[in-house]
């Protein structure tokens, strides 16, 4: 997050850019890694520890993601960071999946809480950190990412494999708990798609929308909320009023999935998914409009919410198959890129016609990804149903 966050004003300040370039480097990204996690899905599952995986992806993306700034071409910064996202493709799934080995649902769910509020965390906490970096020397947030990678590739290689430490289910305990694993694959379909349109949001309130908030820092026409004149604080400093907005976000994020991975009652109940969608819809609606700091603030908490539930659901449902959950984990990761790839169509718009108008018609797009998803989970619970009746019943069970 630390160097999602830098990137744009980067891409403005070093690069020359605008919404446009600062979209096509969000896309570009959000496309790698949508590919990459779609290439590797086909041969993660036959891995015998995910883990080294995670390894080599770390490494990858330290390297590359890193250098960017010592390079004043374009087309290769967008390179370099694009192969660095891409290289996150063979880590983030098998963390997942590590985390899905947990055989009983109700522990996982809490186990997967925890560690999504650990990553969401980190999202709310380094912005705040690589804002005001960035706007004392734009190379130092991509230092401090190098140092983070080093911490975190110690703490991946510190983990064990993932049956010595969750152990294996019993033949009686994955019997039990078949009935929920089907309701698991109903949902399974329409939650990626809430995913991927949920990760259209978040990529281009990253990549798109810091270009918005410098044009009006510098502008001066950014409020607090409707006074007069803007207050001091909001005056040349682009990134680090941008990077409040960034912790809003993500701290929604984490808030939800500290609720969802304690709690049981939004599992399988197709309404919990789809209606943060259209609330997050009408935020985008708000967000072409406004300059004013405070409504912002609020239209990205929101857009954080419908990120935390859309991910959550669709992580624990594509983890409930044990013999499919890192392929699945893998396919969940490719929506997430997938959504991201919307970014660049938001930001040639607004660089053409203004912020207003891609903002502005982001809640039709909304009501019909709802659409799709409702014929998705029509489509999973179908094939769900079709798995129960092809599973052999004992004499007397209905």
């Amino acid at each position: 997050m630390a160097g999602l966050v830098a990137t744009p004003f980067f891409v403005v300040n070093q690069l020359g850019g605008g919404p446009g370039m600062a979209g096509l480097f969000g896309t570009a990204q959000a496309a790698a890694y949508a590919a990459a996690c779609l290439v590797s899905s086909r041969f993660v599952s036959r891995v015998k520890n995910g883990l080294n995986c995670a390894t080599i992806g770390l490494v990858s993306f330290t390297l590359l993601y890193t250098a960017m700034p010592w390079f004043r071409t374009p087309w290769i910064c967008c390179l370099v960071s694009a192969t660095g996202i891409g290289s996150l493709a063979l880590v983030w799934p098998a963390l997942h999946s590590w985390i899905g080995a947990e055989p009983d649902p109700v522990q996982r769910a809490r186990h997967m809480g925890w560690f999504n509020i650990s990553w969401s965390f980190g999202f709310a906490i380094s912005p705040l950190l690589a804002g005001p970096l960035y706007d004392v020397d734009y190379r130092l947030p991509f230092v401090m990412l190098f140092g983070l990678c080093m911490v975190i590739l110690a703490l991946v290689r510190s983990l064990p494999h993932e049956t010595e430490y969750f152990g294996a289910a019993s033949a009686e305990f994955l019997a039990e708990r078949d009935e929920h694993d089907r309701a698991s694959e109903a949902c399974l379909y329409a939650a990626w798609g809430a995913t991927l349109a949920a990760n259209l949001l978040a990529g281009v309130s990253r990549s798109v929308f810091p270009t918005r908030v410098q044009e009006l820092v510098e502008s001066g026409r950014l409020r607090l909320l409707f006074e007069a004149e803007p207050a001091a604080f909001l005056s040349g400093v682009p990134a680090t009023t941008y990077s409040w907005l960034a912790f809003g976000m993500a701290f929604a994020t984490a808030l939800v999935f500290l609720v969802m991975g304690g709690t049981v009652r939004w599992r399988h109940r197709i309404h919990c998914l789809l209606a943060p969608q259209l609330a997050a819809g009408g935020a985008f609606w708000l967000l072409g409009h406004t300059e004013s700091l405070a409504i912002m603030m609020a239209c990205f908490v929101v857009v954080g919410l419908n990120l935390g539930v859309c991910f959550f659901s669709s992580t624990y449902y594509s983890v409930a198959d044990p013999s499919q959950k890192h392929r699945r984990a893998a396919i969940n990761e490719a929506a997430v890129g997938i959504g991201g790839t919307g970014c660049i169509a938001f930001g040639f718009l607004a660089e053409r016609f203004g912020y207003a108008l891609p903002f502005h018609a982001t809640p039709l797009l909304m009501a019909a990804a709802v659409g799709l998803q409702l014929a998705l989970f029509r489509y999973g619970s179908m094939k769900a149903m079709r798995r129960r009746q092809a599973v052999p019943q004992p004499l007397g069970v209905d």
